[in-house]
Parts: C-alpha cells; structure tokens; sequence
C-alpha cells in the first residue's frame, strides 16, 4: 500500500480523532474506510475489528502456542496466531502499522505472566535474529 500524505484543517482533524477514537481504528484506518466507502470499494463493516480486538486475539492464540510446544520452539507471530497472519489492509489497517503495534504490544508482555518463559532469539553479536519473513523470532525456554 502506498502512502499518501494528508493535510486536514484543524475542525476537520479533530472531527476525524474523535471519530477514530469512538470506533477504536487509527486515523488512517479512518480515512481509508471513508474514501472506501465514498468509491463504492466498502468492506462489509462486520468484518472489521477493532485493533484493541485484535490484540488480545493474538495475545491469546500465542498463549495457547505456547501452552501446545515444548521448551526450545522458535516462533514468530505469523506461525503462532492465526488472527496476525491474516491481519490486511481492507479490514484491518495498513498490515505494517497494525503488525508493528501488535508485535510491539506482544513483546512488552515478554517476561511476565503468561509469557515469563519468552525470549526474543538474538544472533551472536545481539541482533534481533529474524524469520525468513523478516519477523521477530523468540523462543519458548
């Protein structure tokens, strides 16, 4: 997807977070579902899902990985959730911006409660090791 800068008049930005924030997307998000809807190119609104929805999906099918593979499994969050490897732009956001989000939310859960046996793989030289789809791999101690 390509970026597109956008300039509103400050009534309009407010107007737009505001609204944004009642509906619990980004403001990107919020724009591409308004000119999808003014081109007639509208996903069906019950498809959608909230970020905040999202996450804990994800956050919950990452318990569950966790809880089936034995200590030593390498994992990114592609393999282990469902629900973030089908994260698109359509429906959900521009996937690199929501991929981060929930990837950065998962990794600050590392090391406690449920996830307390996570680590984040790292090279011999400390650099984040990664799948071969470029995501974050960690390992289950």
């Amino acid at each position: 997807m390509e970026r597109i800068q956008f300039y509103p008049p400050e009534i309009l930005k407010r107007v737009m977070l505001q609204d944004a924030k009642i509906n619990g997307i980004s403001i990107s998000q919020l724009t591409v579902d308004i000119l999808m809807e003014h081109y007639g190119l509208a996903v069906a609104t019950e498809n959608k899902k909230a970020l905040s929805e999202i996450i804990d999906e994800v956050i919950d099918e990452v318990k569950t990985f966790v809880k089936d593979h034995p200590a030593g499994t390498t994992f990114d969050l592609l393999t282990a959730s469902e629900t973030f490897k089908n994260i698109h732009m359509v429906a959900d956001g521009k996937p690199s911006t929501n991929r981060a989000t929930v990837g950065k939310i998962f990794a600050s859960k590392l090391g406690k409660d449920s996830f307390k046996n996570i680590v984040i793989v790292r090279t011999e030289t400390g650099a984040i090791k990664r799948s071969p789809n470029r995501a974050t791999l960690y390992r289950i101690l």
